[in-house]
């Protein structure tokens, strides 16, 4: 019994023990878990207090810029208002001195008009004065022209004492009308000068009252601006700094901008030199002489011009060509189109050149080239008419593309006398290149004879198409 006792209390002891040992692990478990639930707990509080915070600095960050505009706008209203403040005590100013200057003016002429009264008051007691002498010389005059002969002296020499003091009297009595003509215009002028002192005055009165309530009000917003600024100065300096970065960072633009342009300046005039380097290419390549500045493009387009030339075209598309060509090619300025046969027609042809330089002169080409298709052949060979045309116009360069020498019969045959007078023609113009193109058939004696002749008089040159 005692061995049971003493089993069954070891037992116990040994279930008792692991009890406690479970309990000590369940334990750790439990505060194991109150932490894990009081750190996720304190986490999400952390994100909710995060997401607050992140949702109140967007708040100042909106009342800040809107405190910054109102910072802005005070500033305007401030600036506005000590402008107008000082504005309004200049005028005050400048009104006091204007009152002051008007009220000495009015008292110089309450005195000069004292003085005017003063003397009319004088003058009125010396035509008194007069007028008793009058009286009296009157009275003496007639007590002595009882006696005529005894006191003839004394009655001239009273007469003209009589006239002298009419005389004064006169003189007198103008002054004195002076001197109320005076007194009026000064009484006018200072009635004038009340009424603007009156109105300076009440104009005064009202501009205290507004300079009063203006500054009463600028005292008002003082204490509030000054507060605004205080705030906005840190947010100013940020943009401060900002528009420092942003104005060099302009000025590096424009810096890249400026090296831009003169790059561009000159890969435009490079372009140019190329240009012209490639037209008097063009030029030499093709054995052309003059300028070729001013040109008069002269186009045979008589009945000959129809027959079929190389390639199985007629003469009068090659030479349409070949005009087309040296336009597009040749560095021409300026040019007028002539063409000839029985008549002449130029293009354009109001009887002025068309300019053919810029961006514009592209579309002239075409235009001139669509107006020469239209034209059809026909008719003899009058040169010399086509020539005397061209010397109208102020032209350096002539080009002159034929297939026959000059006629005035349908059919082409040549005629020298008509030749000769385009010779003489050629002579009395031999400053201006004719440079000859021989269509067809300009193999032919007398038409390459023609053609070559005139290219020679001029000094230009003659070609065979």
């Amino acid at each position: 019994m005692h061995l049971e006792r003493v089993t069954s209390r070891s037992s116990e002891a040994g279930v008792a023990g692991w009890i406690a040992s479970n309990d000590v692990t369940l334990f750790t478990m439990v505060l194991v878990m109150v932490i894990a639930i009081f750190l996720h707990s304190k986490l999400n509080k952390g994100v909710l207090e995060q997401e607050r915070l992140a949702d109140q600095n967007t708040a100042v960050t909106a009342t800040l810029a809107a405190t910054a505009d109102e910072l802005n706008d005070a500033r305007d209203l401030l600036e506005k208002t000590n402008e107008r403040l000082s504005l309004t005590q200049a005028e005050r100013d400048a009104l006091q001195l204007q009152l002051v200057e008007k009220l000495t003016a009015l008292t110089d002429l309450n005195a000069k008009l004292d003085v005017l009264v003063a003397d009319k008051g004088d003058l009125a007691r010396q035509r008194q004065t007069l007028l008793t002498e009058k009286e009296a010389l009157t009275q003496e005059k007639l007590a002595l022209e009882g006696d005529r002969d005894s006191a003839a002296a004394t009655s001239a020499t009273l007469r003209s004492r009589l006239d002298t003091l009419a005389t004064q009297l006169a003189e007198r009595i103008a002054a004195l009308e002076a001197v109320e003509a005076q007194r009026d215009r000064l009484t006018k002028q200072a009635d004038e000068l009340s009424s603007i002192v009156t109105a300076l005055k009440q104009r005064l009165e009202e501009m205290h009252v507004d300079l009063k309530m203006a500054k009463d009000k600028a005292e008002e917003n003082a204490t509030e601006l000054q507060a605004k600024v205080a705030a906005g100065d840190q947010q100013a300096e940020k943009y401060l700094a900002d528009l420092r970065r942003a104005t060099e960072m302009l000025e590096s633009l424009k810096l890249e901008k400026q090296q831009l342009q003169n790059e561009l300046s000159e890969t435009e005039r490079k372009r140019q030199a190329d240009l012209l380097a490639e037209a008097e290419n063009n030029r030499e390549l093709v054995g052309l002489k003059g300028s070729l500045r001013k040109v008069a493009i002269i186009l045979d387009a008589s009945g000959s011009m129809r027959q079929t030339g190389t390639g199985g075209a007629d003469r009068w598309a090659e030479a349409q060509q070949i005009a087309a060509t040296w336009l597009k090619h040749l560095n021409v300025q300026e040019c007028v189109l002539i063409v000839y046969s029985t008549e002449v027609r130029t293009f354009p042809a109001d009887g002025s050149l068309t300019d053919l330089r810029g961006e514009a002169g592209a579309a002239k080409r075409d235009q001139m080239l669509q107006q020469l298709q239209s034209v059809a052949p026909g008719g003899w060979t009058d040169t010399l008419l086509a020539l005397q045309k061209a010397y109208e116009y102020d032209v350096d360069t002539i080009l002159l593309l034929s297939d026959g020498a000059p006629s005035k019969v349908a059919s082409g045959a040549y005629q020298d006398p008509l030749a000769q007078q385009v010779y003489q023609l050629c002579r009395e113009h031999a400053e201006i290149p004719i440079n000859t193109i021989g269509l067809g058939n300009y193999f032919d004696q007398e038409m390459s004879t023609f053609l070559r002749t005139v290219a020679s008089i001029t000094g230009g040159e003659f070609r065979g198409e």
